[in-house]
């Protein structure tokens, strides 16, 4: 793998074909496009065939706030307060960052997302988050008698 001063910006091509050119450092930040560049000369971009790129846009705006708030020392509560304002977002928009986070192995990312979900489930009943989540239920097969 060529080092950071080689790759000053890395291309990160989403699945709608725009390339968008990150710093090293901010891409690294997901283990599957630090992989990819292991295998790289760096002068191709990183197919994120997963990932369209509105949802990359949303994905490079949290990278380089925790980037930036990892260098600059933020306090645990400033960043837990921009986290919970950055995923306050539509169902398909958290759908698409949580599905992001994963493809692209940003455990903070995921973890935020899934949270997020999360909370909002817990204490709920049952058909409510069927209804919220239109969860549509699928018959079981009958069991075989022998």
């Amino acid at each position: 793998m060529a080092d950071e001063s080689e790759f000053g910006l890395v291309k990160l091509k989403s699945s709608d074909e725009e390339v968008f050119e990150v710093p090293f450092d901010l891409a690294c930040m997901s283990l599957m496009v630090k992989g990819a560049l292991e295998n790289t000369s760096g002068d191709e971009p990183v197919s994120l065939q997963k990932v369209t790129s509105k949802t990359m846009l949303r994905v490079i705006e949290y990278c380089k706030y925790h980037l930036s708030a990892e260098k600059e020392g933020r306090s645990e509560s400033e960043i837990a307060a921009w986290d919970k304002k950055f995923i306050e977002v539509d169902d398909a928009v958290l759908y698409d960052v949580m599905m992001a986070g994963n493809f692209l192995e940003i455990k903070g990312l995921l973890h935020l997302a899934c949270k997020t979900i999360a909370d909002m489930i817990r204490g709920n009943p049952p058909d409510w988050v069927k209804e919220r989540f239109n969860i549509i239920e699928v018959a079981s097969a009958p069991a075989a008698t022998a």
